[in-house]
């Protein structure tokens, strides 16, 4: 009973740190004094305080589209020959300060245009940069984490989230995508998805690779632990993620650590109109139901 008393305490206080974050079903939403250039145009979303244990929203916040402040910086982009326009947000991380950091690409006839949003808890009023530096034309941002010391990590992929993948890092200050050299990021297996990193409170980064077999694996990456032959970290593989005693064919869309430690994921595994929070064991993989809630990614916000 005392061990579940401090548990379900633990719950309560981290829940109140839970944040996640959605689009708009009506892009009409859009403050209409923003111009529609999606190119340099942030998109208008939600930040919903989520209860981590009922799925309950505490409080929702509108943010509003905004201009990029980076306007004559240029980007990688290739005319596509059959496209339809599209938003998605593709990673949301946080600060140690409590700087929330949103990651979304739109799609157009046009190309992809990437941008990095950064909020915080004084002001309402977005921070937008349009996202440059990528090796060709097209290629997006699919999942971030933001590091202890406010360095921005992103996972980029050549073809709108399928492989090949590969490590960057994201300058705040410019949106420039550089080679993750300085953090000896590894090159990525180029026929496997690799997504939803997540940072332990140890300093361990986290992610996960949809194996070749359809399987939904966790993996570590140990800054302390690099490769003898190339100097890189390591991709460790942790456990393979369960739910129901079966193993998830279908990735997450989301992966957090909370402060106490207990690594929680965003998930949809039956095409439910809502998707679901999950918590995760480490040591085993296997996913316990904890909420359901209507944002497409989720992060704990010091």
């Amino acid at each position: 009973m005392l061990v579940n008393l401090v548990k379900n305490k633990t719950l309560a206080q981290e829940a109140r740190s839970l944040v996640g974050v959605r689009l708009p079903a009506n892009k009409n939403k859009q403050n209409a004094k923003i111009s529609l250039d999606l190119e340099n145009t942030s998109p208008a979303f939600t930040l919903v305080s989520l209860d981590l244990t009922t799925g309950g929203e505490r409080l929702s916040t509108e943010i509003p589209a905004s201009i990029v402040d980076n306007l004559t910086t240029k980007i990688e982009t290739a005319k596509r020959a059959f496209s339809t326009e599209s938003s998605r947000i593709t990673g949301f991380t946080s600060f140690t300060d409590g700087t929330m950091v949103m990651l979304t690409v739109e799609t157009t006839q046009k190309g992809n245009h990437s941008k990095i949003i950064f909020t915080d808890n004084k002001s309402k009023k977005p921070k937008a940069k349009k996202i440059s530096g990528f090796k060709n034309g097209n290629h997006t941002i699919e999942g971030v984490l933001g590091t202890k010391n406010n360095k921005i990590i992103g996972i980029a992929s050549a073809n709108n989230g399928v492989p090949p993948f590969y490590l960057v890092m994201i300058d705040p200050k410019n949106g420039k995508v550089t080679s993750g050299d300085e953090l000896k990021l590894p090159e990525l297996p180029r026929n496997l998805r690799f997504s939803n990193l997540a940072l332990s409170p140890d300093g361990k980064f986290y992610a996960t690779i949809l194996t070749s077999d359809g399987r939904t694996t966790l993996v570590q990456l140990d800054p302390n632990k690099t490769s003898l032959l190339t100097g890189k970290l390591l991709i460790t593989t942790v456990a393979g993620l369960t739910y129901n005693r079966k193993y998830l064919s279908n990735d997450l869309l989301s992966l957090t650590f909370s402060p106490s430690g207990q690594l929680i994921a965003l998930a949809n595994l039956n095409n439910s109109p809502k998707n679901s929070v999950f918590s995760v064991d480490i040591k085993t993989g296997n996913m316990t139901l904890l909420s359901q809630v209507n944002v497409n990614k989720i992060a704990f916000i010091p």
